[in-house]
């Protein structure tokens, strides 16, 4: 779970969005806060040394008063660019989250990852929040619910092993959502329809049955529902997390452990989710124990 939090801090809208989504985690689980402010270092022109000194002054002054509001700490450091310096902070002080808003191009209250989101979300060390673009904004009494995107894979499992003690810590009702893909179609002679069925039949099961199993592993104490649905991943894992306050997924399923790395289904979740998407890094954890099945879910 989550201990210490780093909130990339723009002194933009994009800055008190990522802020308000880190202040409502925190609260959830107690981590330590961080806002973190970077701005850019290079070659300057001639003359312009003294300006520059006085930017960086005024940007640290920004960040530690926004911090102290916030009750975090602070963070201000120059960096070859935004993503390269939050990247080398989570690093540094071991955070197992970074928080940044969405592209001040983006539509209200919908992700769009902008280049820093975009950088952090290819190798970061930790987890990764986007914020969407109008998040500060919106009344919120409780970080619920959650929605996990599971596709029975360890990664998603991962995801879903945070999404839990999350949901307990908080109270959130957990809402457990798997896609079944239908499967490509091939033509070639002596093919039938009723293979094909067979074939999106059989798909289907082998979701529900992972998905049976997962629910099986959440404890008594966190509320949760389930839903199998069929098509494009990410397409209908947006339309599940329509009503959700925040969108969590594993990453894809190869590349260096206890990293980030962006698969096809998060790529486009990161253009069109309606709500806050956390990204789970590839790593490997110590097995909790068997926890008590719940006592009522739902599966549909």
């Amino acid at each position: 779970m989550y201990r210490k939090i780093i909130v990339g801090h723009d002194l933009h809208a994009g800055g008190e969005d990522a802020l308000a989504l880190g202040r409502e985690i925190a609260q959830a689980t107690g981590a330590q806060l961080v806002v973190a402010g970077v701005f850019p270092t290079g070659a300057l022109p001639h003359g312009f040394e003294d300006s520059w000194a006085v930017e960086e002054e005024r940007v640290a002054r920004e960040i530690q008063r926004i911090a102290e509001e916030a009750g975090a700490e602070a963070e201000a450091f120059p960096s070859s660019s935004p993503a390269s310096g939050l990247h080398g902070l989570a690093e540094e002080i071991d955070a197992d989250l970074v928080i940044v808003g969405s592209s001040r191009h983006s539509k209200l209250h919908q992700i769009l990852a902008g280049d820093v989101g975009l950088g952090l979300l290819h190798g970061a060390p930790c987890a990764v929040a986007i914020a969407p673009r109008g998040y500060a904004e919106q009344a919120r009494d409780e970080l619920s619910p959650i929605v996990v995107g599971f596709d029975g894979s360890n990664e998603s499992r991962l995801a879903l092993e945070d999404a839990v003690e999350l949901a307990d810590r908080s109270g959130a009702t957990l809402k457990l959502v798997a896609v079944a893909q239908e499967p490509a179609i091939v033509y070639s002679k002596g093919a039938s329809m009723g293979g094909y069925q067979e074939l999106k039949e059989a798909a289907a099961e082998q979701t529900r049955e992972q998905l049976d199993d997962a629910l099986g592993s959440i404890p008594k104490s966190v509320t949760a529902e389930a839903s199998l649905v069929v098509g494009d991943p990410g397409e209908k894992l947006a339309q599940a997390a329509s009503g959700g306050s925040l969108l969590i997924l594993g990453s894809r399923a190869y590349g260096p452990l206890r990293r980030v790395l962006l698969g096809s289904v998060s790529t486009a979740l990161m253009r069109t989710a309606p709500c806050p998407v956390l990204v789970h890094p590839r790593g490997v954890k110590s097995d909790p124990g068997a926890s008590q099945p719940a006592d009522a879910m739902t599966v549909t």
